[in-house]
Formats: structure tokens, sequence, C-alpha cells
């Protein structure tokens, strides 16, 4: 009988480290992924907010009449980065779907070519000074169908760092193919 006691309380004991070790990794990766979060949000809002500041010092230097087309552009580019702003948040903000590892995807159908010129034209507004961002699209086929929050977040983090880490004075260039319904994107800049 206290052969049996004993087996049972060495049991016990095992059953209760291993909760112990399963507790602890769960922990673990739990602060592992607000690390990741914290990590991704930073850098993943630099870019928008910095267009934001910019576009509104713009507004406020310029004021008249003749500067009202001026003004519609940069304030439709404030409105276009924070709904960006809200997308990513909304994406990271559910720290069930990181743990999950799952995204939602909302795929639509749209012209590749005009949207990537909005986020170059977007993008330029962060650019250092005298850089240039350039648009090429190679190939007839104009239209996808993905989620276009993604891609635009992919082509802002891609363009953001590209911005980043080239000089002054330099082109960074975005271009586009699509070949058998399969996209691909190339950013070329000038790494300093």
């Amino acid at each position: 009988a206290r052969k049996t006691h004993r087996q049972t309380l060495e049991k016990q004991v095992r059953d209760r480290t291993k909760e112990l070790v399963k507790s602890l990794e769960k922990e673990k990766e739990l602060n592992e992924l607000k690390s990741q979060f914290m990590s991704i949000a930073s850098h993943e809002f630099r870019t928008p907010l910095s267009t934001i500041l910019s576009s509104v010092s713009l507004l406020s230097h310029s004021n008249t009449e003749e500067h009202q087309a001026k003004h519609n552009k940069h304030i439709r580019r404030v409105q276009s980065m924070v709904k960006n702003l809200t997308t990513i948040l909304n994406d990271f903000l559910s720290l069930s779907r990181l743990q999950e590892k799952e995204i939602k995807t909302e795929p639509a159908f749209f012209d590749i070519i005009q949207f990537s010129r909005n986020v170059i034209e977007d993008m330029q507004t962060v650019a250092k000074d005298k850089q240039k961002l350039s648009y090429q699209h190679i190939g007839k086929v104009e239209n996808i169908e993905t989620d276009p929050h993604i891609l635009k977040n992919i082509l802002i983090n891609l363009l953001s760092n590209a911005i980043k880490y080239s000089k002054e004075n330099t082109t960074i260039e975005l271009i586009t193919q699509l070949t058998n319904n399969q996209l691909t994107i190339r950013i070329i800049d000038k790494a300093s």
C-alpha cells in the first residue's frame, strides 16, 4: 500500500510539473508575442504617422484659395494614412488572432497600376531630401484579386525600409508584374 501511495504521489508531482512547464511555455510565448507586437506596431505606425504629420504641416502653411487643390490632395493623403493605421491597428489588437496565427483576408479585384501609383504618391511625402520614388508595371495584365489592405502594408513596409536605408538624392524603384495570376513585386533601392 505504501508503494502504491508513493507511486500516486510521484505521478501527481510529475503531472503538476508538466502543467507548470506548459504554463511557463505559454507565458513565454505570450511575452514573445507582446514583444513582436511592439516591434511590428512601432515599425508599421512610423511611416503613416510621418506622412500625416508632413501633410498637416503643409496644410497649415498654405491656406489661400489658390492652394485649395493642394489642400484637398493632402487631406486625402491624411485620410488614407489614418484609414491605413486603423486597419493595421485592428489587425494587431486582436491578440487571440496573433496567438492562433489566424489573419482573415478580404480579397478584392482592383487595378494594380493605379493602386501602386497611389502608394508611391503617399510614400513620396516621407522620402528623404531629393529621394525620388518611381513606379513601373511589366506586362499587359493590370487587374489583380488579393487583399488590398495587406498588399498596401507590404508595399509601405518595403518602401519605408528602402527610404530609410537609401541615401539622399537617389531613386527607389517599385516594379510590379502580373503573370499567370502571380504578382511579383521588386523594390530597387540604393542602400547606403
